[in-house]
C-alpha cells in the first residue's frame, strides 16, 4: 500500500492516477484483470476511466447502460456484488465477449466520493473464484482510496470551471454564451443528470428559461413555471438554497409527474442574486435520490454567483447602450448646423 501511495502521489492527472490504481488492483488482488467506471448521469451509463489486464477489443465491447444491469444498479446504492460463476448469472451484460475474454468471476464494488457513488470499481479472474469477506474489504478499501483520488480531481475541475467562466464574464458580452458554460459545468463536472437556469419575470409572476442542460425539448416546454404555483421557487427566491432529496416525496413542485416521466428523482435549487435580491434559480437535477453535500454545494453557489454577474453585466451594458443612444439622438436634435455648435 505504502509504495502504491507513492506512485499516486507522482500521478498528475486522473486517468494517470486511476489507471495506476487499475494496475495495483489487480496485483494486490491477484486478479485476471480490473476496471474503475465512472457514472454519466446524464445518460445514465456507465464510462471506463481506467482499466488493467484485459483485452482493447474487451474494454470496446459497448456501453454498460445501468437499465439493462441491475448489479450495477446495485452497487451504486452502495453494495458489494459478487458473481462466483458469470455462466449462472443471467443478468450479465456481454456475456459472450466475457467467455472470449476467459473471465469467470467478478467482484464489483462502489467508487463513493463525497459519501455518494459516482461510479463502480471491478476486479476479474480466469478461474472460478468465491471472494472471502477479508478479500472483499480489500477491493473497498482501495476503492475507498480511488473516491478520494477522484473527489481531489473534482475540486481541479471546479477550480477549472470557474476560472473558466470568471474568464468569459470579462471578455465576452454575450449573456447567452455565459448562462450555458453555467448550467453545462454545473452538471459535467459534478457528473450531474441536468441543470437550468430561469430569470424571474416579475411582470407576469413567472420563472423564464435562459440556459439549460441535459433536460428534453419536452420537459422544457411543459407550461410555464408560476412562482405562485410553485414553492419550491418561491423559497429560493427568498435567498434560499432549497433541496428536494427525493422528488417522489415532495409537495413543493408545480410539476411533479412531469419531472418523474424525465427520469428526475432529486434537485437543488440556487438562487442567482443581484445587490441582495434574487432574480432567478440555478437548478440541477439527479436521476436518483440524492442529498447534495455541503462542498457541492458551495461549488454551485459560485457558479450560481458568476451567473448573477454575468446577468448584471449584460443588464448594465444595455442600459448605457440605451443612455448612450438617447444622449446621441439628444445632441443631433440640439446641434446647429449653421454655427457647428449645440446649443445648449
Amino acid at each position: 500500500m505504502c509504495a502504491l501511495c507513492g506512485e499516486l502521489a507522482k500521478a498528475r492527472n486522473l486517468d494517470t492516477t486511476l489507471n495506476i490504481l487499475a494496475k495495483n488492483i489487480t496485483e494486490i488482488m491477484d486478479v485476471k484483470g480490473a476496471t474503475i467506471r465512472l457514472l454519466d448521469e446524464k445518460n445514465q451509463t456507465l464510462e471506463i476511466v481506467a482499466a488493467y489486464g484485459l483485452s482493447k477489443k474487451y474494454l470496446k465491447k459497448g456501453p454498460v447502460i445501468l437499465k439493462k444491469h441491475p448489479v450495477d444498479q446495485k452497487v451504486l446504492k452502495g453494495k458489494t456484488v459478487k458473481t462466483k460463476n458469470i455462466l449462472k448469472e443471467p443478468h450479465v451484460l456481454y456475456l459472450e465477449e466475457a467467455k472470449k475474454e476467459g473471465i469467470k468471476s467478478v467482484l464489483s464494488v462502489p467508487l463513493m466520493a463525497d459519501k455518494r457513488a459516482i461510479g463502480v470499481v471491478r476486479v476479474y479472474t480466469a478461474a472460478l473464484h468465491d471472494f472471502t469477506a477479508a478479500e472483499i474489504e480489500r477491493l473497498r478499501a482501495l476503492a475507498f482510496l480511488g473516491g478520494i483520488l477522484a473527489d481531489r480531481a473534482r475540486i481541479w475541475d471546479e477550480m477549472r470551471a470557474l476560472i473558466k467562466i470568471s474568464q468569459s464574464i470579462s471578455s465576452t458580452l454575450s449573456l447567452e454564451k455565459v448562462l450555458q458554460m453555467v448550467v453545462e459545468n454545473a452538471a459535467k463536472t459534478l457528473r450531474l443528470r441536468a441543470s437550468s437556469i430561469r430569470l424571474l419575470d416579475e411582470e407576469k409572476g413567472t420563472l423564464e428559461v435562459k440556459a439549460a442542460y441535459g433536460l428534453s425539448r419536452a420537459y422544457l416546454e411543459k407550461g410555464p413555471v408560476e412562482v405562485a404555483k410553485s414553492p419550491i421557487d418561491r423559497e429560493c427566491l427568498k435567498c434560499k438554497v432549497v433541496s428536494a432529496p427525493d422528488i417522489r416525496k415532495d409537495k413543493r413542485l408545480q410539476y411533479p409527474d412531469e419531472i418523474i416521466r424525465e427520469g428526475i428523482m432529486s434537485l437543488l435549487s440556487l438562487p442567482l442574486t443581484v445587490r441582495g435580491k434574487a432574480i432567478g434559480v440555478l437548478r440541477v437535477y439527479t436521476s436518483v435520490p440524492y442529498t447534495f453535500s455541503e462542498s457541492e454545494i458551495d461549488f454551485l453557489s459560485a457558479l450560481a454567483c458568476q451567473g448573477a454577474i454575468a446577468i448584471e453585466n449584460a443588464r448594465l451594458f444595455e442600459h448605457i447602450k440605451t443612455e448612450y443612444k438617447d444622449l446621441t439622438r439628444d445632441v443631433w436634435k440640439w446641434y446647429d448646423w449653421g454655427t457647428h455648435f449645440p446649443k445648449i
